[in-house]
């Protein structure tokens, strides 16, 4: 049954549209379970009912033009009820219905299970026979788990299509991800190459065989010229006998190997990416269908040359492609020095497959007031390459190819974005001081965009996280202690006198270290923060001597502990702190400079931190709230993964509680406390916070404006009874529904609709 079901799964991922990988897909199904009928149903949620997709056993007239409204028929009591309907005689069931034009009569058997991807139902797969039976428990079970193996592949089908009709018809397409950094962006899909898969190749045909057929053969060069330089690397330290599968890969590539597959494929008509997609994955599917392993093992081999061969592919395309005036960076997974690579001047926009809306690279772009979008995931990628696009980083919204009144009314709201951001520089240099006369420090979370940091440092009232993990990211080994007090001694000196709260090196989870690789299955509850810096003392001692260093003088220093989930984590870092500073007594004098002991906190971030601050206030000296990851681990949410992105939710009433908790029992043991995560960056999440009696948040630098803009024309008690209410809510749409509702009697409804999608 697993290779059944494998089989069709991978038979439908090779059609090359989206009609033939139904017609595929239903007449697999129908053999499969031996029945003489199966259909599929896709819902269509502009017209609220399904259309007949595919058939292999009803009037074949009828797919394309026949719908059934979502309440309607046993098709629709599936969709309602997201479960299998099992029944001998469909006829006699209370919701069926009787459709004269599909032909479906002679049947009596019914078993019909919905196809849902994402909480949403696509559509709905239906078995029958004219034989009146119950199928079985066996026939049932096949259908679901088909139904789920294949909703993910069936969207992106769908998905693909729907781009393709675009192209053809010059049609606007839209789709939904995750709203991260604020803002629209209109301009032209750049699309970094990732680890390159089949799957993101898209098939197309070319005109011009003889091109494509010389792009291949100089692919093929390449990849030859690639297996010759690693046998020779590898003569001297492995041997003959494991150099022979070298020799295996250079005989297929042989012109009478894959070279004649994918020339019968040009010959079609298709271009060379879209040949060797269709070749590689027709050998794959066949050599990993056999018995004999030896045989089995060799579709990996299969797999390995093809993706060498299309890697030159791509590779002979990209190397010439300069980046557009407006580029919108479109990547399976943004990293850092993709953002690095764009000239400032020409990058208007992100989107990244992977990753979420709190994920650090999200953060970074963040702190470049660059829009992006996240978690679209089964984007074609290579298919976004060069199209006109228009982001909607407010509602998470990306429009392709979109129509000129749809720019028109996109570039109105950019100028009313543009004047509202005008509105919030105006009031930069006063203070952030409520109606009633409540002083709010803003510091600027910083140390991601290292190379326009600099113009911000007098705009904030210091910074509150400087993330020294940035400059480790950027390095391809780690710096040395004189290297870092450099670093640090820069940006001190950049805030002076305002204080500078420095975390100590912060890695893992998203956060890695080319030179330094953490391999870990769960990496956000694995090795990461404070763990690494006790586990190696000689890498936390060089940074916290560099520290001491850099402050030397200035005294502005404040270091922070990420990640403390234990009393004795607490302990071991003063305790090699304190060892720090006694060995740099010893071996390091200044004449004019005397060493001082900075203050030192925490970051509570772990929700066992919560439950030990009567022991933590009286050990260390502030403590901040990092609110991303208190958000993530109190709600089980992994806030880099796009599937769960719509969970991670701070203003859920159990993280609301929690920072009204730390807040109070803070208040209680006189311990100066913090918020530094991006909750405080946002009006309605700073306007919580203050009522909470927070009183210093921490926020990228493109927040700041905004924040004491909202700030200064309300009152805290207005705050607090806002906060009572909200507080008082079971659920996170209970508590927007209330902010959206403050926002409107406040006069700040300008506001809401830059409030990611959420109103």
């Amino acid at each position: 049954m697993l290779a059944t079901l494998r089989t069709i799964a991978e038979a439908v991922a090779q059609e090359p549209s989206l009609d033939a990988a139904l017609n595929r897909f239903v007449s697999m199904v129908k053999e499969a379970m031996q029945t003489e009928c199966c259909s599929i149903y896709f819902a269509d949620y502009s017209q609220d009912n399904f259309i007949l997709m595919a058939t292999n056993g009803l009037n074949p007239s009828a797919v394309g033009t026949f719908r059934m409204g979502f309440t309607e028929g046993l098709v629709g009591l599936v969709a309602q009820r997201e479960e299998p309907i099992n029944v001998a005689y469909a006829q006699a069931h209370p919701r069926f219905k009787l459709s004269p034009e599909v032909n479906e009569e002679g049947y009596n058997a019914f078993l019909s299970v919905p196809v849902v991807h994402q909480r949403k139902v696509l559509g709905v797969i239906v078995v029958q026979q004219k034989a009146a039976r119950v199928f079985s428990h066996d026939e049932e079970s096949f259908l679901i788990t088909l139904s789920a193996q294949l909703a993910s592949q069936l969207a992106n089908i769908e998905l693909k299509e729907v781009l393709r009709q675009s192209d053809s018809t010059h049609q606007t397409s839209m789709l939904k991800g995750v709203a991260s950094a604020p803002g629209i962006a209109i301009g032209e899909g750049f699309v970094v190459l990732p680890k390159l898969e089949f799957s993101s190749i898209e098939l197309q045909k070319s005109d011009d065989t003889e091109s494509q057929r010389k792009k291949f053969l100089q692919a093929v060069s390449a990849t030859r010229h690639e297996f010759h330089v690693l046998a020779n690397t590898l003569s001297d330290t492995i041997p003959k006998e494991a150099l022979a599968v070298f020799e295996v890969y250079q005989q297929l590539l042989d012109a009478r190997s894959l070279g004649q597959r994918v020339e019968a494929e040009l010959q079609a008509g298709w271009n060379a990416k879209s040949a060797l997609k269709l070749v590689i994955e027709r050998l794959v599917s066949q050599f990993s269908a056999m018995q004999d392993p030896y045989i089995k093992e060799r579709a990996i081999d299969i797999k390995d040359i093809g993706l060498r061969v299309l890697h030159h592919l791509v590779s002979t395309e990209q190397a010439v492609k300069p980046y557009p005036e407006k580029t919108i960076l479109i990547a399976h997974t943004l990293t850092p020095s993709m953002l690095a690579e764009v000239p400032k001047e020409n990058l208007v926009g992100v989107v990244s497959i992977n990753g979420a809306a709190n994920s650090h690279a999200s953060i970074l772009t963040r702190a470049m007031a660059i829009p992006a979008i996240w978690g679209i995931e089964d984007l074609p990628l290579l298919q976004f390459d060069g199209k006109k696009l228009i982001l909607d980083a407010y509602a998470g919204r990306v429009y392709i190819s979109p129509s000129e009144a749809l720019v028109r009314e996109y570039l109105h709201l950019k100028h009313q974005d543009s004047l509202l951001h005008d509105k919030f520089e105006a009031e930069h240099d006063l203070p952030a001081v409520t109606k009633d006369g409540e002083h709010i420090s803003l510091l600027l979370n910083a140390g991601l965009d290292l190379n326009t940091e600099q113009i911000n440092a007098k705009l904030c009232d210091g910074v509150g996280l400087y993330r020294t993990e940035a400059w480790f990211m950027q390095k391809g080994q780690f710096p040395s202690q004189k290297e870092q007090e450099e670093w640090y001694r820069e940006v001190l000196t950049r805030h002076h006198p305002d204080p500078v709260v420095m975390r100590t090196l912060d890695i893992g989870g998203d956060k890695v270290l080319d030179y330094f690789d953490i391999q870990e299955d769960n990496p956000f509850l694995g090795w990461r923060g404070i763990r690494v810096s006790l586990d190696h003392p000689e890498l936390f001692l060089d940074q916290l001597k560099a520290m001491l260093k850099a402050n030397a003088g200035l005294g502005n220093l404040r270091i922070m502990l990420p990640m403390v989930s234990h009393t004795e984590e607490v302990e071991e870092a003063l305790a090699l702190l304190e060892q720090a500073y006694f060995e740099l007594q010893e071996e390091w004098a200044d004449q004019f400079y005397d060493l001082e002991r900075p203050e030192i906190g925490v970051m509570l971030e772990v929700p066992s931190s919560v439950f030990l601050l009567p022991e933590w206030a009286e050990k260390v000296d502030f403590c901040s709230v990092g609110s991303n990851d208190l958000t993530q681990y109190l709600l089980a949410v992994d806030r880099a993964n796009a599937k769960v992105a719509e969970l991670f939710d701070p203003y859920h009433p159990s993280v609301l509680r929690v920072l009204a908790k730390i807040a109070k029992d803070c208040q209680k043991f006189e311990l100066p406390f913090s918020l530094c995560g991006e909750l405080g960056g946002e009006p309605e999440g700073a306007i919580l916070l203050v009522a909470m009696g927070y009183r210093r948040l921490s926020m990228n630098f493109s927040s700041l404006n905004k924040v004491k803009w909202v700030l200064r024309r309300l009152q805290v008690v207005d705050m607090e009874n806002l906060l009572e209410a909200c507080l008082a809510q079971s659920s996170a749409k209970q508590v927007h529904r209330l902010l959206k509702q403050f926002m409107i009697e406040q006069q700040f409804s300008e506001l809401l609709y830059t409030q990611k999608g959420k109103v």
